[in-house]
């Protein structure tokens, strides 16, 4: 077994889904932090406003929020994102959009929105991953 590296933050969010699939909410790298895709869930961990993609997203993007605070960074500090959907119609790409705008108008990352056939239930309309680059002093 290979010796875990002290430099390498490793964030939980505590979800069931962590320890049976082998992977953390957010792993901070020096500077850099990843964010697992992030379904919509509430704090018991089901489904959040299901058929809502703008509700969705918005809860996705606080979840998001919460595990770079874990990991000493900011939403603010997000460099890019990538918006998983699962209904590409104009009415919720224009949902998600504007849930996404809202968290990030002020300092807006690399993104794409993409179209799938599936998320992890067939409740989940939308799965975020986001990267962040902590700027140096911050």
């Amino acid at each position: 077994m290979t010796k875990p590296r002290h430099d390498i933050q490793r964030v939980t969010s505590g979800a069931p889904w962590e320890e049976l699939v082998a992977y953390r909410r957010a792993v901070r790298v020096g500077d850099q932090v990843f964010v697992a895709g992030t379904v919509s869930v509430d704090a018991q961990g089901q489904p959040f406003a299901p058929g809502d993609a703008g509700a969705q997203t918005s809860q996705c993007l606080e979840i998001i929020a919460q595990a770079l605070d874990k990991a000493g960074s900011h939403i603010s500090h997000v460099v890019r994102t990538r918006l998983y959907v699962t209904d590409m119609s104009p009415e919720t790409q224009r949902a998600v959009g504007q849930a996404h705008r809202k968290v990030f108008a002020e300092f807006p990352p690399a993104s794409a929105m993409i179209g799938v056939a599936a998320l992890a239930g067939p409740e989940f309309i939308v799965e975020i991953e986001a990267d962040a680059v902590i700027p140096p002093g911050d």
